[in-house]
Formats: C-alpha cells, sequence, structure tokens
C-alpha cells in the first residue's frame, strides 16, 4: 500500500477511534491524578495507583497526539522521534489494559455497559498499533 492510502486509513481510524477515546479516556486519566493528587493533602497514607494509572493514562494521550501528529503531518520520517514517545505511548497502552479486561468482563456479564467502556482507552490502540507497525516499516 502506498504512503498516501495509509496516511488515509491512519486518519479514518485515527478519527473513528482514536479521538473519542483521547476525549473519554483521557478525561478519566486526568479524573485518577487529580484523585491521586488529592491523596497527598489528607491525613491518610497517598493512594498510588490512580496517581500513576492516571499519569500512564495521561502520558499515553500525549505521546498519541504527538505522534500521530507527526506521522500525518511528515509521513514516516514523523515517526522517527526520540524514544521518550514510544515510551509513554506503551505506558498508555499498558494504562489501557485493565479498562480493555474490564469490557471484555462485563461484555459477557451484561453486554450493554462494554461498548461504553471500550470508549475509556482501549480502542485508541488500535491507531497505536498501527503507528507502532509503521515505525516499524520505515
Amino acid at each position: 500500500m502506498d504512503e498516501r492510502r495509509l496516511k488515509y486509513l491512519y486518519a479514518a481510524l485515527a478519527v473513528l477511534l482514536g479521538l473519542p477515546s483521547l476525549a473519554m479516556g483521557g478525561a478519566v486519566a486526568v479524573m485518577f491524578l487529580v484523585v491521586g493528587l488529592q491523596s497527598f493533602g489528607g491525613n491518610r497514607s497517598p493512594d498510588l495507583v490512580p496517581l500513576l494509572w492516571g499519569l500512564a493514562g495521561v502520558a499515553g494521550c500525549l505521546a498519541w497526539l504527538w505522534l500521530s501528529a507527526g506521522y500525518l503531518l511528515q509521513g514516516r520520517a514523523g515517526l522517527q522521534v526520540r524514544a521518550i514517545w514510544w515510551w509513554l505511548l506503551l505506558a498508555g497502552g499498558l494504562a489501557a489494559l485493565p479498562v480493555l479486561w474490564m469490557t471484555a468482563w462485563f461484555g459477557f456479564q451484561q453486554g450493554g455497559t462494554a461498548l461504553e467502556l471500550l470508549l475509556l482507552g482501549p480502542s485508541m490502540l488500535v491507531p497505536a498499533a498501527m503507528l507502532v507497525w509503521l515505525k516499524r516499516r520505515a
């Protein structure tokens, strides 16, 4: 497939799967980040799980935005960035895995709630995986 068609395919995946997940999953990641930061102010021990989960989610969202813009504006040359962006994308992908597990669990149990949970991050894994695939092909 030529570069132009790959860009169109990626743009379609980014709009259909990435942007809704960025909006909803990013908002939930920021919420977890705030909850984790607020736990440091009280007299109890801080909650590190929501803090780290939210931090990984926000980092993954920012990395996905940076890498997507680089690819859509510059092609495969835009994916030749520092390794930190790929590590941040990996952190976001790892933050989406528990939500993917919950989606599968609730999908088997209740059915209707699974689609809403997919928009909390796991649907961004598809365009992120395509970015990794494009990087490995370059």
